[in-house]
Parts: C-alpha cells; sequence; structure tokens
C-alpha cells in the first residue's frame, strides 16, 4: 500500500515577517547594516527606478513630436518621435508593473551611478541647469536676447532638457530613495507578494555571514 503525501512544510522563521518590517526595528537599526529585505528593497527600487525612467523617456518622445510639427511646420517628426515614444511607454509600463509585484534577483540588479535620493537627484539637476544656462550666458552674442524666435526655440531646447533631467534622474531617484517604504507597504497591502516573502523568509539563508532577513 503506497501513501500520497503532499509537499513538506516550510521550516518556520524564528521571527516573522512583521517584525523585520517593523518601523520601529528599521528606525533603532544602523541605515548602513546589511539584510535580506534591505537588498530585496534597493534591487526592486533600481529595477522600478530604471524602468519608470523609461516611461519617461517615452512621453518625453511622445510630446516632441507634436512641438517639432508644428515648430517645423511638418507632420514628419510626429511618427518619428511619438510612435516610438509611445511603444517605448507601453513596453516600460508592462516591465514595470512586473518588477514591482515580484521578488527580485538581488544579485543581478542593475548599478545605480546616480543620486539615490531626491535631493540629491534636484541638487544634480539644479547643478547642470546652472551650468548650461550659465555657458549659454556667457557664450551668447547681444543680439541673441533681442530675437524673439531664437529666444523661442531657446526655451523650448531649456523645457526639452529639464523634461530629460526629470524623467532619466529625477523619476528613479525619488523611487529608490523610497524603496524600503514601498516594500513595507507593498507588503503590508498586497496579500500576494506578502506570500513571496514569507516563502522567502523561510528559506534564505544568508550565504556570506550570519546578516538577519532584517531590519528593513
Amino acid at each position: 500500500m503506497s501513501y500520497q503525501t503532499g509537499p513538506a512544510p516550510l521550516p518556520q522563521p524564528a521571527r516573522p515577517l512583521d517584525y523585520w518590517l517593523s518601523a520601529e526595528l528599521a528606525a533603532v537599526s544602523p541605515s548602513g547594516a546589511r539584510s535580506r529585505l534591505r537588498e530585496i528593497a534597493s534591487a526592486r527600487g533600481s529595477y522600478m527606478g530604471a524602468w519608470a525612467a523609461g516611461i519617461g523617456m517615452g512621453a518625453v518622445l511622445i510630446l516632441l513630436g507634436p512641438l517639432l510639427a508644428i515648430r517645423l511646420g511638418t507632420f514628419a517628426p510626429v511618427p518619428a518621435f511619438s510612435l516610438p515614444g509611445a511603444a517605448i511607454a507601453v513596453l516600460c509600463c508592462i516591465f514595470y508593473a512586473k518588477v514591482r509585484d515580484r521578488l527580485p534577483r538581488t544579485d543581478r540588479s542593475p548599478v545605480n551611478r546616480g543620486p539615490g535620493s531626491l535631493r540629491g537627484a534636484l541638487g544634480f539637476v539644479g547643478f547642470i541647469l546652472t551650468a548650461f544656462i550659465g555657458v549659454f550666458a556667457f557664450t551668447a552674442k547681444p543680439s541673441t536676447w533681442q530675437d524673439p524666435a531664437l529666444l523661442l526655440t531657446l526655451v523650448a531646447v531649456l523645457a526639452f532638457v529639464v523634461c530629460l533631467l526629470v524623467a532619466a534622474i529625477i523619476v528613479p531617484a525619488t523611487i529608490l530613495g523610497r524603496s524600503r517604504e514601498s516594500l513595507r507597504s507593498k507588503a503590508v497591502n498586497d496579500p500576494r507578494f506578502r506570500a513571496l516573502l514569507e516563502q522567502d523568509l523561510a528559506t534564505w539563508r544568508d550565504p556570506y555571514g550570519d546578516a538577519g532577513y532584517g531590519p528593513l
């Protein structure tokens, strides 16, 4: 006689997930201390920030098409810029939704070379814009400031640069800077995502030392 048995139950962790997700525990822990939850939050934030930047860049291209069409008096820029921009935005939206709802691979997360918080991003963008405007102000001819058409073009170029900086720097830096709070909120409000964390908590062991699962 044979007996069918179900899958073996997962081992019970020493501490529940709510303990590691606690904001109080995070507040009394060193901000630079390594933990599994922080690695997950950082990798998840990096992926979400990268795809959000792609969405923003796609939106910039969508707007650029009609603006160039009006400025140049031809419809050609719309399919040349807006259609690829829409495709990029839709594709990035799909991947953004996927990485938001699953646990990331922490050993293959994107390397972030830019600012990691909104404050750092604003300072960086402010520096770039100041340098950009300063170089132009010192190199432009006096007649440039008396030509309304040229000034309008310069304002449009500056607005385009600002949109690019917002999409490529401010948006991903903001998402990355809030990665821990975002993970905590997702775990509290999404039962499916919480179940993924519970399973990971039960099976994960630090391969490099004795780091804990949390704090977050």
